[in-house]
């Protein structure tokens, strides 16, 4: 059983992935089309503020833990570590995240519509699902909202996601080795002993 736990590099780094198939962007597309707001490496992305030509057509991948009910849920379970006596922690769980993909250039609108539209293709929700992340299909309408940049209206178009993302921690914890035991006899006298996790009590 291995640990599922991607880093935010690793989810960029997909989300970057998903969005070259869904455009149909050359995948080793470095910060020129895909950029992240809030990016973990701004320097390799591009920069997270919108500084484009009204010309070109960039999306801003924007990823945000969510607070949802389904991902403070836990599932925690202890297994026996075959290779020491301590026991081996489980906690199995899901993580929401809402994605918002900004659209900016002259094609923005038909790029924000492609994504929320081939978002719930086959291929894509495969490469999802391989990834231990799933989409939730109730995937808001596109919303228009041309924006002032350096004294020029640029096309934007915004399309919202959000996700499910499974998550497997693994750890290890001790058990307990020993416990001190005091008897109180009936005429009040106390022994003190303590036992191993091997003690079998006797009446």
């Amino acid at each position: 059983m291995d640990e599922i736990n991607q880093s935010i590099i690793e989810i960029e780094e997909m989300f970057r992935v998903l969005i070259c198939k869904i455009l149909n962007i050359d995948e080793g597309d470095n910060g020129r089309r895909i950029r992240f707001v809030w990016g973990s490496n701004l320097d390799s992305f591009g920069m997270s503020a919108p500084n484009l030509k009204t010309d070109q057509d960039i999306c801003y991948i924007e990823i945000v833990p969510y607070d949802d009910a389904y991902n403070r849920q836990r599932d925690i379970r202890y297994l026996q570590n075959e290779n020491s006596e301590n026991m081996i922690a489980v906690d199995e769980h899901t993580d929401v995240y809402q994605v918002k993909f900004v659209n900016y250039g002259v094609n923005a609108y038909d790029n924000a519509r492609l994504i929320r539209n081939k978002i719930h293709h086959d291929h894509i929700r495969r490469f999802l699902r391989i990834n231990n992340w799933a989409l939730i299909t109730n995937v808001p309408a596109i919303r228009r909202v041309p924006e002032l940049v350096s004294g020029d209206w640029v096309n934007r178009a915004d399309v919202v996601v959000n996700f499910n993302c499974f998550v497997r921690l693994i750890g290890e914890m001790g058990t307990i080795e020993k416990i001190g035991v005091t008897m109180v006899q009936e005429n009040g006298n106390t022994i003190d002993f303590e036992t191993d996790r091997n003690f079998e009590p006797r009446f």
